[in-house]
């Protein structure tokens, strides 16, 4: 037993041990019996059937609680799995184990699944479920009359095969007889059903036959038919029973919920008027909801294709509980090839459709149009190929290609184009060749350009241009964009309707309309001269071709080419499956900027040339996925290979981790349980619910035991209770009903949280826990997995040391277990933590009667520090005299004597001397890069640099992390990963050339790496693609984040280059015959690493010879400076007190306490209670808190974290320490 957690036993409720919990027992008062015997039993039984036998022991002694409705839940469960076996043969895989547990608690979803996993099976069978052992009445929408028709028969034949005879279930569809429709419409106007099947549009169009109807469950396959129309929404929401007076209630919700977003947007106040109006409208509807729990039905949606757009599908959030997500068009697993084809294109696309069969799609360049879609696919026929070429017009040859007619498709490389992104045909579509480089082209004459493409112009020009310029021009697309972003698709054709007429507008239509035209005649005047004209020409991305007179740019279109690739790799129940993509390339600088604007926004693009890669293996495995996808969709997938998409609750710390992780894979089906958000994706193999446990769930108590430690068996056992925090001052407390600071009642409760990842958990059959890679992150990891484990199945840790697509699924892909000695570290550096806080703490208040005063083991000798420099700083004051001479150089003397003399006669004599260089000598110097950023190197700089504290840099830190921009930042290494030396590579390649590029390790020790950035994008450019909305973040950066980014990406870079070289001299300078020796860098001879990341400033070159005195004056200074916060950190890690992750807490601390201030300079100067508190520890308690004994202790917390020392034994020996600090009186 390690712990013992309050209010956690899953059956009543009350305080119980992590041994019980992780065996899914109650408490020893529930269910007193021995932990060996019941493991025992564990081992032998199923888990359904160990729940059963513990219900029914706790039924026994009148005890049976919660425990009922855990084992309920997991009864309904195997029987419904027993009517899958009855019926198909095969047990449920995990993904419909999870929708079937979301139904039974009547929670409304949508299903976010790939192809292949058993939507529509799982649909007929829960129906045929709930309607035979719950007489529940069921609905299920489906896009076609075929599907009605198939899913009506199938439904029959399950009902048939399970001997259920009094269902009655019917269908609606085309082709009935008159009379079988009438008597059918007849049984729906009167409910006489159990299963209604239909399609969307007898939904939209016959819904007064049903509108007398309540369903318990609705299920709608494909539910874009459904988005398309606002009424529909309306319609579904009736007949789960809402009132039309409450939907009209959480309509304007959603309109004053968008009216407000829009005020925070502009940075506009909220009236009084708009925030009491929707605290009612919210109160009226979160009640009805509350209210009506179990009254309302539930709704089950596949997801849609397309984005869902709109504000009435918001209904669903308000009174559902779920947002429709839609997939990822950059999830891929794609061959990404070239081939050099500037002569001989159609011989060799002709080769290569030969080698590769049948379920192609070829692209012809924009600029080419249908006129050379055409001429290619008469080329193809004539030699023997069989292709068609399609677009909005001619979309009749898609049939002919799925029935195997056709072998090839030809369409038109536009982002929106049918190829690109209408065709959804996982078991066909096998690969992709594009005729060309996918671009745009564009007139230099932009008079009839549209927004759309203005933007774009601007996007792809602004290196050309002067910097004042770019700033307008940055100025004037990012208003642009913003206001353009916020358009509804009927706004952006008025607009361009305008544009195109010289329509009069209004509002912000105008207002965008005249943005719109600032911004043309600024990129006339721009693109007019020649100097951008002649820039432009040598990028080496761009083209500048001239086409009959006119001169017209081109630019790779990198979204276009993802989308359109995206065809050949398909999500299904599996993964992603295989495809392959070549580009014949016509034109090598738009290639060279094609393979650089892919990487910007798919890490997992990899260039490789056509003849590098073995095409025989390569297609072997996309007809291997191909074969699996088919035997999917018909239902013959063999047993052995069943369980292919699992589901997973994802726990990260914050929510903005989740949501940057959710981003990932589209746009994610939201969801809210109480107050908990969940992201729901799909990654192929994986269904994921993504959600923050926001921090520590559980903190000590302080009421009971010894400072929150209890004794059992002579062992030392912490207990736990989950953490409050209060709303009015932000204190964090335990176990009291109060904040202890403020007094104020209105406080957040982490146990909400733990209810909301309670009920998560119950519904996926695996958990990963993907806490931050430290110790701390492995205790949050370990409390949650003790608190979750009565309620689900599987728990592992996952492990990532950057928030990026790859990492994450890396991480799940290698699963790991809890590292218990990292867990135990944890577990002693907070007891120990509580025990030396509050022993020294309460000799403290009752020293000074102030119960807000705090000390700790690191925090008292760090503040020593500070108040021995201040005192050291006090005696070390002395006159120092500046000496200036032409071109504002400066020398400092601060050896001159005074011999009694005034400071003022001295600089009259240095006025009226000279200063004489004696010696100068000159040094050439080889000066290596210093290493990537650790933390306190991290704190150091960017404290010195930005002017800001070290608790600011951490938080914009982790922002950047959170936000998938850098690596984890709480590190001690300087290690740099091969993926790191990856990144490096391609940046300085490219700005620099190979010729600067010299890769290091840095160092070899540990799994930690430096603090770097994770893609090849300086800021400038990370700025420039936020705008275009190229990288997406969850959150907005300032600029001080931007500042913070650039720091890190800029000595990571400059570590990864080559030397500098550099001169150095060396002066021997006198005045008044008093010398003195200066000595710094006076030209740089090999730029080298200094070019992106220059660790000093050059100083003027003197020789030898006398120099005029322009200026003298002399200050009073310090010849020991007070220490910064930078100085701190470094201390900290120089003397191996306190941790990456502690450092700035420690700092923020003693702010927070009063014991020191910052001056204006940013040093650090401790206060009167400051030097009072020291002076009371150190004098009364030095042996707990010296510098030497805090090291020992940081030492035991490593050798238990590496599992050296038992953590029981380091418990006894600081009990045994802490008790002398109890007994020991003060002044004693």
């Amino acid at each position: 037993m390690r712990a013992v957690f309050k209010g956690l036993c899953p059956n009543c409720g009350n305080e119980i041990d992590d041994v019980r919990l992780q065996l899914k027992l109650p408490c020893s008062s529930c269910l007193p019996t021995s932990i060996k015997k019941v493991s025992k039993l564990r081992e032998k039984m199923d888990e359904l059937s160990f729940l059963e036998r513990i219900a029914k022991e706790l039924q026994k002694r009148g005890k049976l609680k919660n425990y009922r409705k855990l084992v309920e839940l997991e009864k309904k469960i195997e029987e419904l799995n027993d009517f899958f076996k009855k019926i198909l043969g095969n047990d449920m895989w995990s993904a419909q184990r999870t929708w079937a547990r979301r139904i039974f608690q009547n929670k409304s979803f949508s299903i976010l699944a790939p192809t292949g996993v058993g939507k529509t099976v799982f649909a007929i069978m829960v129906s045929i479920y709930l309607a035979s052992k719950e007489r529940k009445k069921a609905y299920i929408v489906l896009p076609t009359t075929l599907l009605v028709k198939q899913v009506y028969e199938k439904t029959l034949k399950f009902a048939e095969k399970a001997g259920i005879k009094n269902l009655s279930i019917i269908a609606y569809y085309t082709g009935l007889k008159p009379s079988q429709k009438k008597s059918i419409l007849e049984n729906i106007r009167n409910g006489d059903f159990d299963i209604l099947i239909t399609t969307s549009n007898f939904l939209l169009r016959r819904f007064e036959y049903l509108s007398n109807t309540k369903f318990d469950l609705i299920i709608v396959d494909d539910v874009d038919a459904i988005l398309k129309s606002s009424k529909s929404i309306d319609k579904v929401l009736i007949l789960l029973g809402f009132s039309q007076e409450i939907i009209n209630y959480a309509s304007k919700l959603v309109l004053l919920k968008r009216r407000i977003a829009i005020n925070l947007r502009l940075r506009k106040g909220i009236s009084e008027d708009l925030s009491r109006e929707f605290k009612e409208v919210s109160e009226k509807v979160s009640s009805y909801v509350s209210e009506n729990k179990n009254k309302i039905g539930c709704l089950v949606v596949s997801t849609a294709t397309g984005r869902p757009r709109g504000l009435r599908i918001k209904l669903f959030r308000e009174l559902l509980g779920f947002e429709i997500g839609s997939r990822s068009e950059f999830l891929r697993n794609i061959s990404d090839l070239y081939v050099l084809a500037k002569e001989n294109m159609l011989d060799k696309l002709l080769g290569l459709i030969n080698k590769l069969g049948k379920g192609g799609l070829i692209f012809v360049p924009v600029s080419k149009g249908v006129e050379y879609a055409n001429f290619i696919a008469n080329f193809l026929n004539e030699n023997g190929v069989k292709a068609a070429v399609v677009y909005a017009k001619e979309k009749e040859a898609i049939n002919d290609f799925i029935e195997g007619k056709v072998d090839v498709l030809i369409g038109i490389a536009i982002y929106y184009g049918l190829l690109v992104r209408g065709l959804d045909l996982p078991h066909i579509i096998r690969y992709a060749i594009f005729v060309g480089v996918p671009h745009f082209r564009f007139s230099l004459d932009v008079e009839e350009a549209l927004p759309s493409r203005l933007l774009q112009v601007s996007f792809n020009i602004r290196d050309c241009i002067d910097p004042e310029e770019r700033e307008k021009l940055d100025r004037i697309t990012n208003r642009l964009r913003t206001i353009f972003n916020d358009l509804s698709y009927g706004e952006v054709i008025l607009l361009n309707e305008a544009i195109r007429t010289g329509r009069v507008l209004s509002g912000k239509l105008k207002y965008a309309y005249n943005l719109v035209l600032q911004l043309r005649e600024m990129l006339k005047n721009l693109l007019g001269k020649e100097s951008v004209q002649r820039r432009l020409a040598s990028m080496p991305m761009i083209s500048l071709k001239q086409v009959k007179e006119k001169l017209y740019i081109y630019i790779p279109d990198a979204m276009t080419y993802l989308q359109a690739s995206g065809r050949t790799s398909r999500l299904f129940a599996g993964g992603l499956s295989k495809g392959l993509s070549i580009v014949l390339v016509d034109d090598e600088k738009l290639f060279n900027g094609l393979m650089r604007q892919t990487k910007w926004y798919s890490d997992e693009v990899e260039w490789r040339r056509l003849d590098e890669v073995n095409l025989e293996f390569l297609l072997n495995e996309i007809d291997r996925d191909r074969e699996r996808i088919k035997l999917l969709m018909e239902g013959k997938l063999q047993l052995e290979v069943k369980d292919l998409v699992k589901t997973a609750l994802v726990i990260v710390e914050s929510p903005s981790k989740a949501k940057t992780i959710a981003s990932f894979f589209g746009k994610p089906s939201r969801r809210k349980i109480g107050k908990q958000v969940v992201y729901e994706v799909s990654c192929g193999n994986y269904i994921l619910s993504i959600t923050a446990s926001k921090g520590h769930i559980f903190d000590l108590v302080t009421s009971e035991g010894y400072y929150g430690v209890i004794v059992r068996d002579g062992v030392f056992i912490p207990l736990y209770t989950t953490i409050k925090r209060c709303k009015k001052c932000g204190a964090q407390f335990t176990d009291q009903d109060k904040c202890p600071t403020c007094k104020s009642v209105d406080y957040v409760d982490q146990r909400d949280v733990l209810t909301s990842l309670t009920e998560l958990a119950s519904e996926a059959d695996y958990v990963f826990l993907a806490t931050d890679p430290d110790t701390e992150g492995e205790k949050i990891a370990w409390d949650l997995s003790v608190a979750l484990s009565p309620y689900t199945h599987k728990i592992y840790r996952i492990e990532f040391h950057e928030v990026t697509r790859k990492a994450f699924l890396n991480a799940i892909a290698n699963l790991k277990t809890i590292n218990m000695n990292y867990v135990d570290a944890q577990l002693v550096r907070r007891i120990e933590d509580r025990w030396i806080g509050f022993a020294l703490s309460r000799k403290l208040w009752d020293r000074f009667g102030k119960k807000w005063l705090s000390a700790g083991r690191v925090q008292t000798p760090v503040l020593g520090w500070i108040i021995n420099r201040y005192e050291e700083s006090k005696r070390s004051k002395k006159i120092v005299f500046i000496v200036k001479i032409p071109n504002s150089i400066t020398f400092v003397f601060d050896n001159i004597p005074l011999n009694e003399r005034k400071p003022k006669e001295i600089v009259e004599d240095i006025k009226r001397a000279k200063l004489k260089v004696i010696e100068a000598r000159y040094e050439e110097e080889e000066m290596t890069p210093p290493p990537p950023f650790s933390t306190d190197a991290m704190l150091r700089e960017a404290t010195r640099l930005l002017k800001i504290g070290v608790d600011e840099v951490m938080r914009l830190a982790q922002d950047l992390f959170e936000l998938g921009l850098i690596t984890y930042h709480r590190t001690d290494s300087v290690r740099v990963s091969t993926a790191g030396q990856r990144i490096a590579a391609s940046y300085i390649e490219e700005v620099f050339g190979k010729k600067l590029l010299a890769l290091r390790e840095w160092s070899k020790e540990g799994a930690h790496e430096c603090i770097r950035p994770t893609r090849p994008v300086d800021s400038e450019k990370l700025r420039n693609l936020l705008n275009q909305g190229i990288l997406v973040v969850t959150k907005p950066l300032t600029r001080y984040h931007f500042m913070l980014y650039d720091l890190i990406f800029r000595r990571f870079i400059a570590s990864q280059m080559v030397k500098a070289k550099v001169l150095k001299q060396v002066l021997k300078v006198a005045v008044l015959n008093v010398k003195k020796e200066y000595s710094g860098y006076i030209e740089i001879l090999d730029p080298g690493f200094t070019l992106i990341y220059k660790p000093f400033t050059l100083m003027e070159k003197l020789v030898t010879g006398e120099y005029e005195i322009v200026d003298v004056e002399y200050k009073r200074i310090v010849l020991v400076p007070l220490y910064s916060q930078a100085d701190i950190i470094q201390l900290m890690k120089e003397k191996e007190i306190g941790r990456p992750s502690t450092y700035a807490k420690i700092v923020r601390t003693l702010f927070d306490r009063h014991y020191i201030l910052s001056s204006k300079r940013g040093k650090l100067i401790p206060t009167k209670l400051g030097i009072m508190v020291y002076e009371f520890l150190e004098g009364n308690y030095k042996e707990f808190v010296s510098e030497e004994r805090t090291r020992i202790v940081e030492k035991i917390m490593d050798e238990i974290a590496e599992g050296k020392t038992d953590y029981r034994k380091a418990l006894i020996e600081f009990y045994e320490e802490i008790r002398k600090v109890d007994e020991k009186p003060i002044g004693g």
